[in-house]
This record gives structure tokens, sequence and C-alpha cells, in this order.
């Protein structure tokens, strides 16, 4: 039985950490990288998406920040109830814990949060090809769109797999 392979095209799938920079699929079997400036290009594209994915938690940062604020301007009555009853017992609520959201903004707040969990995954498995040259680019895409998109936002880093 011949287990040659011969001149098949096949990804390779590395298991250790690499800097190969042909024959590399990334993700994809389609996405695959044949000649050092495939790898440029991808490693580029990379970096945008993980930058693009920084953008999104600042845009959905945004989101929330408008529900809250909208929230605010409807229950102001309601805040200054609060404020006075709260030394009245344990079992006293906050305005924050107060804030409803209508149906529409939980399905728009899924997506994103769904689009966002898609991204960091999809970050990850490129990660996992264990080359060095796509590593870098994740790492560089997300610490760029962190500069440009979240440097004033608080710590809350929620789910991220890159």
């Amino acid at each position: 039985m011949d287990h040659e392979h011969g001149d098949m095209d096949m990804c390779k799938m590395n298991m250790l950490f690499n800097w190969d920079v042909e024959n590399v699929c990334i993700v994809f079997e389609w996405w695959r990288i044949k000649s050092p400036f495939g790898l440029l290009l991808s490693c580029f594209i990379i970096a945008g998406i993980a930058a693009g994915y920084e953008f999104l938690r600042h845009a959905s940062r945004e989101y929330d920040d408008e529900i809250i604020a909208a929230n605010k301007k409807k229950d102001t009555s309601r805040r200054l109830e609060d404020d006075h009853a709260e030394n009245d017992g344990l079992l006293s609520t906050s305005a924050s814990a107060l804030t409803s959201i209508s149906q529409q903004q939980k399905v728009i707040r899924s997506i994103i949060y769904a689009i966002l969990v898609g991204i960091s995954f999809w970050l990850m498995l490129v990660f996992m090809t264990y080359n060095g040259f796509l590593m870098v680019s994740v790492v560089i895409g997300a610490g760029l769109g962190h500069y440009a998109f979240g440097g004033n936002l608080p710590t809350d880093r929620g789910i991220q797999c890159h």
C-alpha cells in the first residue's frame, strides 16, 4: 500500500510553532497561503479582522450606553424614589438594576454578542495554526484595535479567545 502523497496539494497541519510562509491554510482549505506576498496579505487581513473585533466591542458598549442613557431619562422619578428608599431595607434596588430593554434591543444586543463570539473563536482557530506570522498578526490587530477603539473603555473583557 503506497502512502506517498506525491504532488498532492494539501495544507500543512502543524501542531508545533512554525514560521512557514507557503502552503499554510488559514481556517479554510480555500484560504491557502502560496507565496510570501500571500502571507503578507493574509497577515494584514487577519490584523484587520482582529481590529474590527475591537471596533465591534466598542460599538456594542456605545449601544449599551445609549440604552442606559435613554432609560435614565425615562426613569428619573423612579431613580429619585429609589434614592430615598435606599436606606429603607436590605432589598432596595438601584436604578441600574431596574434598567429594562425592549425586545428589539435584546435581539440587536444578542446578534452583536453572537458575532463577537464567532469572530473571537475564529481568531482562536487562526492562532491554532501555530504559525508565528499569523499569531503575531492577531496580536498586533487586537492591540491596534484596542488603541484605536478601546483605550478609554472600562476593563470589562467578557469572553475572549484571542
